[in-house]
């Protein structure tokens, strides 16, 4: 399972990863994100995008169709473990580490804080390079 942060839902929106997207999907990689995610991806369109609810609300379908949302009943179990590696700057990234410790995942983020947390971390510049036969998809 590959966890996908919020910043990278952002990219996905304004059309900067959906082509890592398409290729990691038609490569059968297993993509999720968190729901507390999406509710921040809905919060960042109408705030920083200034988009109204009901564009948000389009835009948030359109952009979580090809990820697996994970509900909070399925990670929180590892907030604690995900609190305790993140830095103090980081600790509202819980949700994205929780679930990918939860799922023996990889994360996919361009936040620095997830880095030297335990788990794989790819940015969108090295995402392509994940190999077919690594098991990003039987989380």
């Amino acid at each position: 399972m590959l966890v996908t942060d919020t910043n990278i839902l952002q990219r996905v929106s304004r059309g900067r990863a959906m082509r890592h997207v398409a290729a990691l999907a038609r490569r059968g990689a297993r993509l999720a994100t968190t729901d507390r995610n999406a509710l921040e991806l809905r919060r960042n369109l109408v705030s920083v995008l200034g988009l109204t609810e009901a564009e948000a609300t389009v835009e948030l379908e359109r952009v979580l169709a090809p990820f697996e949302l994970i509900p909070t009943d399925a990670y929180d179990y590892r907030r604690a473990d995900a609190d305790a590696r993140l830095r103090e700057g980081g600790k509202a990234d819980w949700p994205a580490l929780a679930a990918a410790l939860a799922f023996e995942g990889d994360i996919w983020s361009e936040d620095v804080d997830f880095f030297g947390v335990g788990v794989p971390v790819w940015s969108t510049n090295n995402v392509h390079l994940i190999e077919p036969e690594q098991d990003i998809t039987n989380g």
